[in-house]
């Protein structure tokens, strides 16, 4: 007798723990005839098949709470029961209901029970795209305060898990910050990020070696800043910035701080010579920033501004967007087209991103300046590179939308946003079809559903990736520490330093 209640007190304790201890009545549990509330917001998504659990908590007061995740073919079905309102989804399960159903939904169906009667909810639904997105995330993890600035690291997370690893932190060198890190084209093995301080210099990741160059301080205008790959592994393009700060203690609410440029030109590196070279149509005396290199190689978009005027107010500086054709043979570039107007727009436009199958261009659009991370009034834009046509499609919120990160297949991509807290910077998925369709961006899934309500870092310039970065904490140390290899300075014969580009 008193083994069979042993075994029955394990058998009760074995179905508990496996999240089935009790299941709502079928038919007893009253009809609420609308949504579940739940946190994150995972409802009406189109998802990647190969995305870590979307974890959540449900948002109705209960004291015990049924979920069942059903795909199309029923024979996958997922079942959590547990007394607290935080839903943790089986990985090995959800990895099998995702690939038994590609291009199909999935429904999420909650029963809540409270003081010994089941509610039941309309169940929710999300779409498996056929598509995969890269599987890893890089991004830094920084503070959401100036006054915190040397504390960062860089972080890459595996988006088909919850397993995350910190690849540098600063503290190893001294606190010099780390910024701008930038792949090509989605691949871990050519990488660059600029350290600024003691220890300066623009740390490369290429052909298995990592090195540390700098630039000719006489021949530009600073060290590189935001910078691209050109498609062939060969070419950066750089922005050289004149970079200065404001900080509004009062009078401008939309922002707190802007970051604007006295004067700022793009510049071209070649990895393989450790050479820079200007051409002038994109190095006048114009404001030339952000570059961004079309899928062939053969365009270069960027932003353009009017001159610094001295004791001028810097809510006046607009951007536009441009284009100018380029040569991969003769390195030659064309003159500057313009693609799109500030006026036209209507605000100032920023981080142009083409998408590698050479469709679309996603970029952003604020108020004033190139600087939209702290500016809620930025906006993303989505153009159609085929006709022209471009939108602001609704994934926006009221609060900034700012840096984008394609997925190598075009049908994803990653941007920020500050939509939870109108502070902090959170990484957001969104899928875009082949006809330019947006469906409504999620963030990335966390193990704990409540991470993103009580955590407050930063996830700076979020960058997806096909497979982990391989270097590791000493390998970076190392070389940062190291002296750097300065660029050599190669004139450009095809006209001079300086000329107008006017638009």
């Amino acid at each position: 007798m008193k083994n069979r209640i042993i075994l029955a007190a394990l058998a009760l304790s074995v179905a508990l723990l496996s999240g089935c201890g009790e299941q709502p009545p079928p038919d007893g549990a009253s009809d609420e005839n609308r949504s579940p509330r739940i946190f994150p917001d995972y409802a009406d998504l189109v998802i990647p098949p190969n995305i870590a659990p979307l974890n959540f908590e449900i948002k109705e007061s209960g004291d015990r709470y049924h979920v069942s995740i059903r795909g199309e073919s029923r024979d996958d079905d997922i079942t959590v029961c547990r007394a607290g309102a935080k839903i943790e989804i089986p990985e090995k399960k959800w990895k099998k209901l995702l690939r038994n159903n590609p291009d199909k939904d999935i429904t999420i169906h909650i029963h809540v029970r409270e003081q010994g009667r089941w509610r039941r909810y309309t169940p929710l639904r999300n779409r498996v795209a056929a598509e995969t997105i890269d599987a890893f995330l890089y991004y830094r993890d920084i503070v959401p305060t100036n006054g915190l600035w040397n504390r960062m690291a860089m972080h890459q997370r595996d988006l088909e898990s919850f397993r995350e690893e910190k690849l540098f932190d600063n503290y190893r060198i001294e606190h010099d910050c780390m910024n701008c890190h930038t792949f090509n084209r989605n691949n871990p093995d050519e990488f660059l990020f600029h350290v600024r301080g003691k220890h300066a210099g623009t740390v490369i990741f290429k052909d298995g070696e990592l090195r540390k160059i700098s630039f000719p301080a006489t021949r530009v205008i600073s060290a590189g800043a935001y910078c691209n790959w050109h498609p062939d592994g060969t070419l950066v393009a750089f922005a050289v910035n004149s970079i200065k700060q404001n900080y509004y203690l009062s009078g401008y609410a939309g922002k707190m701080k802007e970051v604007f440029d006295l004067e700022s030109d793009i510049v071209l590196y070649d990895a393989g010579r450790n050479e820079v070279f200007a051409c002038p149509q994109i190095a006048s005396d114009m404001r030339e920033n952000l570059p961004a290199w079309s899928a062939d190689g053969r365009r270069l978009f960027f932003v353009s501004a009017p001159p610094h005027q001295p004791g001028s107010p810097h809510e006046i500086t607009l951007y536009s967007l441009m284009q100018a054709t380029f040569d991969p043979e003769t390195r030659q570039t064309g003159e500057p087209e313009l693609l799109l107007s500030h006026e036209e727009a209507g605000g100032s436009i920023s981080f142009p991103t083409a998408s590698p199958d050479g469709r679309f261009l996603l970029f952003c659009v604020a108020d004033f300046g190139y600087f939209p991370v702290n500016n809620k009034s930025s906006d993303l834009y989505l153009m159609d590179l085929q006709t022209g046509e471009y939108s602001c499609p609704d994934i926006n919120s009221d609060e900034s939308e700012s840096y984008i990160s394609w997925s190598g297949n075009s049908r994803w991509f990653v941007f920020s946003s500050r939509r939870f807290d109108g502070m902090t910077s959170k990484p957001f998925i969104c899928h875009v079809d082949v006809q330019g369709r947006l469906s409504k961006p999620f963030p990335v899934p966390q193990k704990d559903p409540e991470y993103y309500a009580v955590d407050h870092r930063n996830f700076s310039r979020p960058e997806l990736i096909r497979s982990r970065v391989r270097p590791r904490f000493g390998d970076f140390e190392k070389v940062i520490f190291n002296r750097p290899a300065e660029a050599a300075f190669r004139e450009d014969r095809s006209g001079d330093a300086k000329q107008s580009n006017s638009f």
